[in-house]
């Protein structure tokens, strides 16, 4: 995805402190990892340790993707990287956790490269991505970035969506004052909407900010200008369609979800398309 990064991307738990923990002596690697806490379905952020609200401190939570398009090949390996900031924190932490939509269960398989920063692990029947105690140290202070790869299911299994949590700890070794963030990338197979309408042969679409709150600003990759656009749900309905003056459209009046924008020349010609989150 041009990076996708959600904030705009387009990340995780509280994994950086139990509720009945000793606290360990302070130093590097001293921070505790628990099971997994991304928000999903069944489970609780780290709020459930750490309290307050999710996505209410001053820093942030975005993730970058390999694949901006949000639309997954059976077998597809995505790369990403979870990049947390926060001015003033030096402990960091993050987990992660694909699900397909329909039941909520674990699908597709997440690998790292880095064992010393990053792992995997299972909690039942789910498996997870997260931080390692000496993957939470943020030397210098203030932000921190991890990555692991994902590799979409052999199979076309419907939508899915990747659950990530983070925390930003304020390192007093107790469950206060701690910040946590939260996100929800959502995957569908790449054939719904290609299913819908002809397949789009022609250039891919770049969209930013994504995940996007008021208006999505748009080029294709060799600058075209744009004739008219449509938005279809992730499901392939057409939901919109409009003339366009320039390359950005207000999407502030769509529900939270995941959204294909298809654009078209003048002449009629397909241009290009791309999924993005309304959030």
């Amino acid at each position: 995805m041009t990076r996708y990064t959600l904030l705009p991307v387009s990340l995780l738990s509280g994994l950086l402190a139990l509720a009945n923990f000793a606290p360990p002596a302070a130093g590097p690697c001293d921070s505790p990892v628990v099971g997994g806490h991304t928000g999903a379905p069944g489970e609780t952020s780290c709020t459930g340790c750490h309290g307050g609200t999710a996505n209410t401190g001053t820093g942030t939570l975005t993730l970058a993707l390999s694949d901006t398009t949000l639309r997954y090949i059976p077998g597809e390996t995505f790369d990403a990287t979870v990049i947390l900031r926060q001015t003033g924190r030096d402990k960091f932490g993050f987990v992660g956790l694909a699900l397909k939509d329909a039941g909520n269960t674990t699908v597709g398989t997440f690998t790292i490269d880095d064992a010393v920063r990053t792992r995997t692990f299972s909690d039942g029947p789910r498996k997870y991505v997260s931080h390692t105690p000496c993957g939470a140290d943020a030397v210098p202070p203030d932000s921190l970035s991890w990555t692991f790869h994902w590799k979409a299911p052999a199979t076309n299994v419907g939508n899915i969506t990747l659950y990530l949590a983070g925390l930003a700890a304020n390192h007093n070794h107790a469950l206060s004052g701690d910040d946590t963030y939260t996100m929800a990338v959502h995957f569908v197979p790449d054939t719904i909407l290609l299913s819908a309408k002809e397949p789009v042969w022609v250039n891919r679409l770049r969209l930013w900010p994504n995940p996007v709150t008021d208006a999505v600003h748009f080029a294709t990759e060799d600058l075209r200008p744009v004739h008219k656009v449509e938005i279809w749900s992730g499901e392939g309905r057409l939901l919109f369609v409009s003339p366009l003056t320039q390359n950005q459209l207000s999407v502030k009046d769509l529900d939270a979800g995941v959204y294909w924008l298809r654009v078209y020349e003048s002449t009629g010609t397909t241009l290009g398309q791309a999924t993005f989150v309304k959030r």
